[in-house]
Formats: C-alpha cells, sequence, structure tokens
C-alpha cells in the first residue's frame, strides 16, 4: 500500500485553502449556466456582464491572496464591490423575466454569504495587523 495515497493532497496555492475562494468558484458556475439559458442579444449581454464582474470577485481573492494583508484587504473590498455589481444584474436579469423571483432569492442570498465571507476575512486579516 502506497502511503501517499493515505496523504491528503496539499494545495500549492494559497487561495485554495480559503472557503470564499472555492464559494465564488460556485458563484461563477452557476452564473456561466445561466447565461447559457439566455436568448436574445441583450440578454446575453447582461448574463455575460454578470459573469465578468461574478469572476472578477475570485480573481480579486487570488490575487489578492498573493500578497501582503494590506493589499489583500484591499482585493478583499474590491471583490465586495464586484458582488454589489452582481446584485445589479440579478436585477436586470430578474426584470427582463431571465430569471423568477426565486431564482434572484437564491442568488441574492449566495451574494450576501459571499460579502458576509468577505468581510470576516477583511476583519481577520485587519486583526492579525494590530
Amino acid at each position: 500500500m502506497n502511503t501517499q495515497d493515505n496523504q491528503k493532497t496539499v494545495p500549492f496555492f494559497k487561495f485554495e485553502n480559503l472557503r470564499i475562494y472555492h464559494k465564488s468558484i460556485t458563484f461563477s458556475n452557476a452564473v456561466l449556466a445561466l447565461y447559457d439559458h439566455t436568448s436574445t442579444e441583450s440578454e446575453k449581454m447582461v448574463a455575460r456582464k454578470f459573469f465578468e464582474a461574478a469572476s472578477m470577485i475570485t480573481n480579486n481573492i487570488i490575487e489578492g491572496s498573493a500578497n501582503s494583508k494590506n493589499v489583500f484587504t484591499e482585493h478583499l473590498h474590491q471583490a465586495k464591490s464586484n458582488i454589489r455589481e452582481c446584485v445589479s444584474y440579478t436585477t436586470l436579469l430578474l426584470n427582463r423575466r431571465v430569471i423568477d423571483e426565486e431564482q434572484a432569492s437564491d442568488i441574492r442570498n449566495e451574494l450576501i454569504e459571499l460579502t458576509k465571507m468577505a468581510g470576516a476575512l477583511i476583519v481577520s486579516l485587519q486583526g492579525e495587523n494590530n
């Protein structure tokens, strides 16, 4: 029996240890699936922008985690800005009837959870600096 099989793989990239990273990837995948269900050019345009904002949440987490705590905090604030941008795209898609009320509520709940996670990580990083 190989002892390596029993060992858990340690991520090479620091951000892979962050729950918020995995949550943001899951959210981006859901938005991408939503894009696949759009039909008109205007719906596709909004869904494309939505996906770009969602993927920027992940990108800010990745970029920030490779830097100092202060820079990481700045990137997390930017991620929260991307989250707010996603709220507006959710509303646009709801108004265009691309998504229904239940889907919009589910998306908003995911965005609220991401916001809370980013906020908690910011507080944690700032606490470590003091």
